[in-house]
């Protein structure tokens, strides 16, 4: 592929938008990654916990969830588990403030530690979304 044909898959990516779930309990956390997601064009939604993320889950389309591990209730992995059973094809994206030993979830997909990086956050989605 040329030097256009890369420029053109780059920007097609940034001109394809997702609708993007964002689960975590930390509010602060959840602005900045709707923020940055926001800014090449993705829908984000936000839930403040699992029961919530899966009442969103239910309601809307979603290309894409990203959760956060460890959170009260129904946890990261407890949601990826149940998301997987109302969406069999949803991608998955975990964040953790805990080094969790490995940059994948068994099962499921990337994982990314906190604090996070806007361009790994928007690498770990190109990469994500453009697998089966």
């Amino acid at each position: 592929m040329g030097a256009s044909g890369v420029a053109a898959a780059a920007s097609s990516w940034y001109a394809a938008m997702y609708t993007i779930l964002v689960a975590d309990d930390d509010p602060s956390l959840l602005t900045i990654v709707a923020q940055i997601l926001a800014e090449p064009g993705h829908i984000v939604l936000t839930a403040s916990d699992g029961f919530e993320a899966v009442r969103i889950l239910a309601d809307r389309h979603v290309d894409l969830m990203i959760a956060d591990v460890r959170m009260p209730g129904l946890d990261g992995l407890q949601l990826g588990r149940q998301a997987k059973l109302m969406r069999r094809n949803l991608h998955i994206i975990f964040i953790s403030g805990r080094p969790l030993g490995g940059e994948a979830i068994p099962g499921f997909g990337t994982l990314l530690e906190k604090p996070i990086r806007a361009a790994a956050l928007l690498e770990a989605v190109r990469t994500e979304m453009s697998t089966p």
